[in-house]
Order: C-alpha cells, then structure tokens, then sequence
C-alpha cells in the first residue's frame, strides 16, 4: 500500500487497530518468553521478516541450503505450505506430489534443490518429522512470528528499497511486529542492495524454458517484439527492475502473490511470456514454447556465510 511506504497519510484512522494488533503481538511473545522453551535435537535457523510482502527469503535460503551441502551439512527445509491441498500432515514432499498438492514455494525448493522438504501448518511438527529423515540442520521458510517452533538462528529479510516503510505495525503500516524485535535476531538482511555484509542482490543465472527446462545463457535469450513479463509474487517490481538491468524492455502484468495460474490466464497472450521460477512451477502443466523463466540466485558477501557458519557451529556444539 502507497500509504505504508509513501506520503500518503490515509492509514492514520487506523491507529485504535493498531494499538490492538500491538497489544496482541506483544502479548504473543510475552507469552512465549515466559514458557520453558523446547528445543530440538538439532539447529534450527528461521529464515523469515517481520514485514509484509516479498522481500526475498525464499532465494536466500536456497542459497543457504546449497552453501551447507557444500560445507558437508545433511539440510532439510520446513515450510507452512501455503496453498496447498493435500489433507494430512505433516507431509513430506515427493516426486509424485505437484505444485497445486504443496504449494508453489515449497515445490520449487523440493524441486531446486533436491533435500527433504516437509510441509505443516504447525512448523513443530514439521520440524519433528523432518528431523526423522536424517537432516543434521533444519531451514524454515519463514515463520518467524511461529513461535511454538524451536529456533536457534534467525535470520531477518528486509526489502533493501522498502525496509520497514512508516515504521508502524498494521494496519497502519507493513509491520507484523515492532521494529524492536530486530534487536533480537542474529542476522538482518537487506534484499536488493550490495555493498555491504548485510546485504544480498538477485543475481540472475540463466533464462530456462518452462516448457522443455533447457536453459540459455542471460545473453542468447532472443527476445520476441511481441513480449510480456508477468509476476505473482509479494513484490513483482523486484522483477521488473531485474529485467531492465538485463535490457530488457516490456510491459510488466502483476498477478497476486501465489497466484494459481490457469491456461485460461494465457488464452488473449500470444507473444513470448517472461516469469519468475515460482510462477513457472504452476504453469508447466501447461507451458508453451515461447514461455522462459529467470534462475536467480541470492549473492550474499562471504563474511555473512562465514559469520552464518559459526554460529551455526556454535548451536551444534551446545
């Protein structure tokens, strides 16, 4: 909403609900502070933020998964499983289950990344069930506010343009919690921004075909005259911006964030279609040729995956 990142001030007569999303937030944590915290077999890092919309945790943690498998580590990855359809839980991911089953996120984690994903509202169960497949470190995409589920690093994702935008929690503004919550994570990270340890920029890899998964490199995609971006993610400009910094000029249609694409959504565009990855798990059933999608990966400096695996080492020792 302009009024939570802009000047428009029209948000302001909500502030008695404020007061009470204040109240309740607070007294949440309260609640969780003062219990015996349970705590699991293994480390648990939330990856989330405290802010609504897109702010890129889901890059960030394949990036992490994909740096400690290199390091030797066993990852598993946890997930509410937004969207999906499937009935009993928790549910372990499989090659038979499809994007509409689990969800869009969760499927392209499975899918890219090819470690256990296991998805439950309840993230402790989830925990408690991928923890029995073997992992030796557990990711959890998002659920930062889910404090029944044990954590021992957390890692906060902020928009690197938006950041906290007017400060205020909802709805007056985009926060989910104070501001003074960052004063308890072990890492913040800004998204869409270099220069700095605590910041991380989309890289783009390579463009993939929707349709056949062949892939070309970022400069022999030949880009139709007739051709349309499209995005169903919490900040689709993110994409847009991405695709003029490749020189890519064209128009941009937003969809809402997990949007479920139907082949009806296509009929009236015939060009060439450019996506995200997370568009293009749900529009493979029924891809068309001329449909690509950007491979991004999230380029994090060496010190933050350093500083990341000490303290991962240090949970693993206590």
């Amino acid at each position: 909403m302009a009024s939570w990142y802009g000047r428009l001030q029209w948000t302001r007569i909500l502030w008695p609900l404020m007061w009470l999303v204040s109240y309740i937030v607070k007294d949440k944590r309260r609640q969780f502070l003062g219990k015996e915290k349970c705590k699991s077999s293994i480390p648990v890092v939330v990856v989330g933020n405290i802010t609504l919309g897109g702010t890129g945790k889901t890059p960030l943690v394949q990036t992490l998964v994909q740096y400690l498998k290199k390091k030797g580590y066993h990852p598993g990855i946890i997930s509410r499983g937004y969207g999906s359809t499937v009935q009993v839980f928790p549910h372990s991911i499989t090659e038979n289950d499809s994007c509409i089953d689990v969800g869009d996120e969760p499927f392209m984690l499975y899918h890219s990344l090819n470690v256990p994903v296991v998805i439950d509202p309840k993230r402790k169960n989830a925990l408690e069930h991928v923890v029995s497949l073997g992992v030796d470190v557990v990711l959890s995409d998002d659920g930062m506010q889910h404090y029944e589920l044990p954590r021992d690093i957390e890692v906060c994702v902020l928009d690197g343009n938006r950041l906290l935008g007017n400060g205020c929690l909802l709805p007056v503004g985009p926060l989910r919690e104070p501001v003074s919550r960052l004063e308890d994570v072990d890492f913040v990270m800004r998204s869409g921004l270099t220069g700095g340890d605590d910041c991380f920029d989309f890289l783009p890899v390579s463009w993939v075909n929707v349709k056949t998964g062949k892939s070309v490199e970022l400069k022999k995609l030949e880009v139709a005259e007739e051709v349309l971006a499209i995005a169903g993610i919490g900040n689709p400009q993110k994409f847009s911006k991405t695709l003029t910094q490749l020189n890519i000029n064209c128009p941009l249609k937003s969809f809402a964030d997990h949007y479920a694409y139907e082949e009806a959504d296509f009929l009236d565009i015939p060009g060439q279609i450019l996506m995200t990855q997370k568009d293009a798990v749900k529009i493979r059933p029924f891809a068309r040729d001329n449909m690509w999608y950007l491979k991004i990966e999230a380029d994090v400096s060496e010190r933050f995956l350093d500083n990341f695996l000490k303290k991962l080492k240090y949970c693993s020792e206590r």
